[in-house]
């Protein structure tokens, strides 16, 4: 049984290797492309948008530590400086992105911000050393999301903000990642999508006091989904590609 047990245990690790290997190599591709529509320039464009939504639903960033999870070229990171004074940490796995967000920044930036390489399901961080844990786009991409939930509720000061971005469940965006998969068109690797009920059940049973929510259409660098989205939203109130979710521990 021991031996069994070990040889599971084995083949677990080396099998989350491979998928580690794989997402890393996938988003050094994606952070390659340096055409028209690629993904650095969409990200820069929907940054101000995304805040001011999140603005909406309470976060207030002013003076905060934030730490960037999955922080790309730093464009949030440094948006948030600028306008709110914020001093932050940002980690992603892969470093062409993060040599991008430093070479972006100005002394005062600099001063304020850092860039590393690191792994949403162990950040390398203190308990309850930050404010705000910023994860868009990250989780979903991991089979142990758990633990990377685990460890921004772990990282964050009492009283302190996780807010999650993700794809979500109750979106015709989930109907054309299975078309992009099923055409060999998709570019992502394994994506979950969760519904704002999944998610707030697992941040409640975290430790978290309270959970918000809330939905948008996707931007038009997805046109088709944006419609349709848009028009059963008015209809059903939760739909929506983007699923906004703030956590206060």
């Amino acid at each position: 049984m021991f031996v069994s047990n070990m040889r599971r245990k084995g083949r677990g690790e080396l099998d989350r290797r491979a998928r580690d290997k794989e997402l890393k190599e996938i988003w050094e591709k994606v952070w390659r492309e340096t055409n028209e529509k690629n993904y650095s320039t969409f990200r820069e464009h929907k940054t101000k948008d995304k805040i001011k939504m999140l603005m909406e639903l309470g976060v207030d960033f002013t003076g905060k530590r934030v730490l960037d999870v999955g922080c790309g070229n730093g464009a949030t990171l440094c948006y948030l400086r600028e306008q709110f004074g914020i001093t932050g940490i940002g980690i992603d796995i892969v470093e062409e992105a993060l040599s991008r967000a430093r070479t972006r920044c100005t002394k005062d930036l600099k001063d304020a911000l850092e860039f590393v390489v690191g792994d949403h399901r162990n950040i390398k961080l203190p308990d309850e050393s930050v404010d705000i844990v910023l994860s868009w786009g990250v989780i979903e991409h991991f089979v142990e999301y758990l633990l990377a939930l685990y460890e921004a509720c772990r990282v964050l000061k009492k009283g302190g903000t996780l807010v999650l971005i993700q794809p979500h469940f109750w979106s015709f965006g989930a109907i054309q990642m299975c078309w992009l998969r099923f055409t060999g068109r998709w570019r992502f690797g394994k994506q979950k999508h969760f519904s704002h009920t999944e998610l707030k059940h697992i941040l409640l049973s975290l430790g978290f006091a309270e959970v918000l929510h809330s939905t948008k259409a996707p931007y038009k660098d997805m046109p088709l989904v944006r419609v349709a989205d848009n028009f059963v939203k008015k209809i059903c109130p939760f739909w929506g590609h983007y699923l906004y979710v703030v956590a206060r521990k």
